[in-house]
């Protein structure tokens, strides 16, 4: 169902209602901000291939081959009909991973050490990770 624009704080009780989730997103540097609203509301997502994709899902991700539409496709079916309880769980481990890597919370705290480090002219892992590949690194 395509239900035209919604308001952000609605999204989640949209998502909710689905089964898995697709972002065939080929970009290689661009972010791709949708993935974690899929892992906050425990979807099992598929995507291509991409170092971005790779640095949100990690080894949860479902990936196809960039731009291979029929692959894409192909990691879509198992996780409609393999049965729900093996799709749940990997949302549940998906959710799992959003809330301990990625939360407000868990960015805060990244960020405050991060602050802290350059403040002391100390460099931690996170100043490293920073400074070689950009704020947006998450480790």
């Amino acid at each position: 169902t395509f239900t035209g624009r919604l308001p952000y704080a609605r999204a989640p009780e949209h998502l909710a209602l689905g089964d898995l989730a697709v972002s065939p997103k080929l970009s290689e540097t661009e972010g791709n901000g949708k993935l974690f609203n899929y892992m906050a509301v425990g979807l099992p997502t598929v995507t291509f291939n991409t170092p971005v994709s790779r640095e949100i899902l990690g080894e949860l991700g479902v990936y196809a081959a960039p731009g291979d539409c029929l692959d894409l496709a192909a990691k879509m079916e198992p996780l409609l009909y393999a049965g729900a309880e093996s799709s749940l769980a990997l949302g549940r481990q998906l959710r799992h991973r959003a809330v301990e890597l990625f939360s407000w919370h868990k960015q805060g705290l990244r960020l405050l050490d991060l602050y802290e480090s350059l403040r002391h002219g100390r460099k931690n892992e996170t100043t490293v990770d920073t400074m070689a590949n950009g704020i947006h690194t998450f480790g």
